[in-house]
């Protein structure tokens, strides 16, 4: 089931002309590990990494990333995947509207007979029903993504400094983040020492030698969740404390406020732990939010 799994996500990423160096380059994953999914290789790191790379994978090429995730823990499980498992979207009032003003008569249950599926016809007759509120939903939908690819295209062919041309299928705001996380990497070096000047912050910098999945929790109440590519690195500004983890933790090196941090990892292992001013502690389960 894995490697029919792993099919579907190698067809649907040729299908789509995104060759595995462009994936690498879009997600930011190295070409090993993307092999490895695309022969049907999970076990290359744990669980935790492996859904992180699936759901970049997903995203690239056009699949909707938790129902990705569900057919991903269906084929683990050496089970088909149904359409059924998903939760159905609410009706919109003009939906229920619809309904309203045309009714239809359901026909009278028999015993014994069997849950009809989503080809049944009476599905079919419903969703003829319906389509004029489909089409007016396509419609908008259409025009939201001829917007987006259009900034898209602005970005990478007038803005972004590349030789390469690549397709990236990423919010907009992911976008801006990038560029503003990128800015303050670029002149961390000729303004640490006076970016490091208040007491009353600390400066957590991630150095990877390899690729890195981190989840952090910032003072409890934010968080934030990236991936590292070897020789990257990243800043992340609290006021009292950290709280992270690292998957592949062998491959990253912490400094806070421009000291480094007796941090020790093994490649391909998660490392849990907790960073204040009084130092680091290493933590037995993930952590989460404070609500």
């Amino acid at each position: 089931m894995l490697d029919k799994f792993a099919d579907e996500l190698r067809e649907k990423r040729e299908q789509s002309g995104i060759t595995i160096l462009q994936m690498a380059n879009k997600t930011r994953i190295d070409i090993k590990f993307l092999e490895a999914l695309d022969q049907g290789n999970f076990s290359f790191l744990p669980e935790l990494y492996v859904k992180a790379f699936i759901k970049q994978y997903a995203k690239v090429v056009g699949f909707d990333e938790d129902q990705t995730i569900k057919r991903y823990e269906a084929a683990k499980e050496g089970r088909l995947f149904q359409q059924d498992e998903l939760i159905p979207e609410p009706e919109t009032p003009l939906e229920q509207k619809s309904h309203e003003q045309s009714p239809i008569k359901q026909p009278a249950p028999q015993p014994q007979q069997p849950l009809k599926s989503y080809n049944d016809p009476s599905v079919e007759k419903r969703e003829t029903d319906d389509g004029q509120t489909k089409i007016d939903k396509l419609v908008i939908l259409t025009a939201v993504a001829g917007i987006f690819i259009i900034l898209i295209a602005v970005y990478f062919f007038f803005i972004h400094d590349t030789k390469e041309i690549i397709v990236a299928e990423r919010p907009i705001e992911e976008v801006i983040q990038e560029n503003q996380q990128r800015y303050v990497e670029e002149t961390s070096e000729g303004t640490s020492a006076s970016l490091i000047t208040s007491s009353d912050s600390l400066y957590l910098k991630f150095v990877s030698s390899e690729t890195a999945w981190i989840f952090i929790v910032i003072d409890d109440v934010r968080i934030e969740e990236f991936i590292l590519a070897p020789n990257d690195e990243k800043i992340v500004v609290a006021g009292n404390n950290f709280k992270a983890t690292i998957g592949n933790s062998g491959g990253v090196k912490l400094m806070l406020n421009n000291n480094p941090v007796d941090f020790s990892g093994r490649s391909g292992f998660v490392r849990h732990f907790s960073l204040d001013r009084q130092g680091l502690q290493y933590l037995n389960t993930p952590p989460k939010l404070d609500l």
